[in-house]
């Protein structure tokens, strides 16, 4: 089932990766680069987050899309004031989803893709990735924002 879901997100969600290959040889490195992307962009999203103050209650994997976007907030909170360790969920009393925790989560949430993507797209390659460019893409995202 991975290969049709892949190919069906790059023919309709990741079209910029998809129009530049012509032949079905190109797959795995096509499915390499969706998987960049979707770390990427969600980088880009936890590091929204952060600048405008947003904390998403329940950041399970089953609540966060390829596409860059989260689904299920459950509860969630907007800071009134700055506090790294803010909670809006109050079921979580140990505070795994605490705002400061979040870009964690989800580079954690990542990790737990690159498994269900592996064998189709190596998991030595992904969960790499995650672990070199997840920080720096986060971090880059966000000093843009806030600059």
């Amino acid at each position: 089932m991975l290969p049709p879901m892949l190919d069906y997100l790059l023919k309709y969600f990741f079209t910029e990766i998809s129009e530049h290959f012509d032949d079905e040889a190109t797959k795995p490195q096509q499915y390499k680069l969706v998987f960049e992307k979707i770390v990427a962009d969600t980088a880009k999203l936890a590091a929204l987050w952060q600048c405008f103050g947003f904390c998403h209650g329940v950041l399970n994997t089953d609540n966060m899309s390829v596409l860059g976007l989260t689904i299920d907030y459950g509860p969630y909170a907007w800071l009134e004031h700055h506090d790294p360790d803010y909670i809006c969920n109050h079921s979580d009393r140990e505070g795994r989803y605490r705002h400061r925790a979040q870009p964690g989560i989800c580079k954690w949430n990542l990790t737990t893709l690159a498994e269900a993507l592996d064998p189709i797209v190596d998991i030595e390659f992904s969960t790499n990735y995650v672990s070199q460019h997840f920080d720096d893409l986060y971090w880059d995202a966000r000093n843009t924002k806030m600059g």
